[in-house]
């Protein structure tokens, strides 16, 4: 097992040095594209997105109202894992196998996955590419040490929104035609005890919306004033939404949702969250917060988790009674709205007098 240590450790010296020139030459972006073909020779990446399919259901009334279905047959093969799960004679399995810790990671890939290190706000993570991909160049941000998903207004603590907020808005910033998002604990995160954030190349223009996701068309023209977002009510679940300099962002979203937290605590620890975050090309962000009910992580209907990518309006399909409905027409816009619907938790709630 050493010498297998040593061979990936030499391996991920090699490939990093090459990604920290990558980096420095065309950005962030370019690097994680660089992992992508370097995972994609190594085997790890199972999935080359070639036998995805995207629909897009217009209301028919107002047309400029839509939402996608992505159909992703190959996403059912990620519940069985893309590696080993017990660990070699002689090696303990770190956080009970944790798949984003690094010293697991060299035993359950047998070698075939390598991340890349980066710094984001002072702290070190490492960019992994996800085996089974949604969009293009979908990558897994996660913290180099073990330290839980959930946010500091759970029971038992966890991550200063200040902090997830400042991590995926430095992201973003770096990023600028990727789209990246937190998904709270019970509200998508698939690996709920080790930090991570995910980011995805925007896809190819649809015919209906181009590159925009339904989300980002339905708020195109609310803006924020400071600290205060801009409050949607009438997509399927409220958003509030900031834009502007990455720093004024990250600091003015971080003090409201505190703020927000604080007005709902009665309800607090029954809440969790999606964030999403988005660069222009003015090197502007967008960042979008939307409230969840942890007791209610799955969409009516839908086989699997409402994560970020279906709060911007894109609910990812797999099986085949999915594929069933969508080819007899048994899916439309309203559909897909009672999806979304069907998770909608209030940006606020009435508070009863305390007793």
């Amino acid at each position: 097992m050493l010498n297998k240590v040593n061979t990936y450790d030499s391996a991920w010296t090699e490939l990093n040095a090459a990604l920290r020139n990558t980096e420095a030459a065309v950005g962030l972006g370019g690097a994680v594209g660089a992992l992508e073909e370097n995972q994609r020779q190594t085997g790890f990446i199972k999935d080359q997105l070639s036998g995805v399919e995207r629909f897009v259901f217009q209301h028919p009334d107002h047309p400029s109202c839509y939402f996608r279905v992505q159909f992703n047959a190959k996403r059912l093969a990620r519940f069985n894992g893309a590696g080993v799960s017990a660990p070699p004679e002689g090696v303990i399995a770190a956080h009970d196998g944790c798949f984003l810790c690094r010293d697991n990671v060299i035993w359950q890939q047998q070698g075939a996955e390598l991340g890349y290190e980066l710094n984001v706000n002072g702290k070190a993570f490492h960019a992994w590419m996800n085996p089974f991909p949604l969009l293009p160049s979908h990558v897994v941000v996660a913290s180099s040490v073990h330290e839980t998903q959930e946010w500091a207004f759970a029971p038992e603590g966890g991550q200063d929104i200040k902090r997830v907020v400042s991590d995926l808005v430095a992201l973003a910033a770096r990023m600028p035609n990727f789209l990246g998002f937190y998904n709270g604990v019970n509200a998508g995160a698939s690996i709920p005890g080790h930090l991570h954030y995910q980011f995805f190349e925007r896809p190819p223009a649809c015919p209906i919306g181009g590159t925009a996701f339904p989300l980002e068309a339905k708020l195109r023209n609310l803006t924020s004033d400071g600290d205060i977002p801009a409050i949607e009510t009438e997509y399927p679940v409220p958003v509030a939404k900031w834009s502007g300099d990455p720093q004024t962002i990250s600091e003015g979203a971080g003090r409201w949702i505190d703020h927000w937290a604080a007005l709902n605590e009665q309800r607090i620890l029954r809440l969790t969250a999606n964030i999403i975050v988005a660069a222009q090309d003015g090197g502007d962000v967008d960042l979008y917060f939307v409230p969840r009910d942890r007791t209610r992580p799955r969409g009516e209907t839908m086989s699997g988790l409402v994560g970020g990518l279906e709060v911007l309006g894109e609910v990812v399909m797999s099986t085949p009674e999915e594929r069933q409905a969508l080819d007899g027409g048994e899916i439309d816009f309203f559909t897909v709205e009672q999806i979304l619907a069907s998770v909608r938790t209030p940006l606020f709630a009435e508070l009863e007098p305390r007793p």
